[in-house]
């Protein structure tokens, strides 16, 4: 079953994208009115301790967090601004660690694009804080939204408990095969 849950507003505080992987986002020139981008993976904040006022959709669990392992799409409309930063990954491991690529200066190599920004009163923010795919590295991506509309369609089969993921991120997280 498909589930689409409205993520407007202080909604979009009640989802977390950090363990998500950004998987084709189209960084263009001119920022269009509206875009949608695929992400593999999210955590949704329905445990009790949480205490929002009300459910995504009553027939999501409300017991505990569930992640989404699989694909969905993010999408927002009536956007007015943003950037986006990139800090590109070196293939090189260290201390199981992966690093930024550093230029010959030994400075971080990162990616910028920034869309003129015309804030309003009635402007919304949203920022991604995550990994994407292409170029590959750590993601700040940030859109304005005047008054628009943002949400994230799922499978419902793709959900599993979050403590099941955190016990087991191999199993869960991306993996480029699992597109196919």
């Amino acid at each position: 079953m498909k589930y689409v849950i409205d993520l407007t507003k202080n909604n979009f505080d009640r989802i977390d994208f950090t363990e998500a992987k950004i998987i084709d986002f189209y960084c263009q020139h001119k920022l269009p009115s509206s875009l949608e981008f695929n992400v593999w993976g999210a955590t949704l904040l329905l445990d009790p301790r949480w205490k929002h006022e009300e459910k995504f959709d009553s027939s999501l669990p409300s017991v505990e967090d569930m992640y989404v392992s699989g694909t969905g799409v993010v999408k927002i409309d009536r956007l007015i601004g943003g950037n986006i930063e990139v800090y590109a990954y070196d293939n090189v491991r260290e201390d199981n660690l992966i690093k930024v690529v550093q230029n010959c200066d030994g400075s971080e190599l990162v990616f910028r694009r920034e869309w003129p920004i015309n804030k309003t009163k009635d402007t919304d923010e949203y920022l991604w804080e995550s990994v994407i795919l292409w170029p590959y590295g750590f993601c700040n991506l940030r859109l304005l939204s005047e008054n628009g509309k943002v949400s994230f369609e799922f499978d419902s089969n793709d959900m599993v408990p979050a403590g099941d993921f955190i016990l087991n991120p191999e199993r869960y997280s991306f993996n480029a095969d699992k597109l196919r």
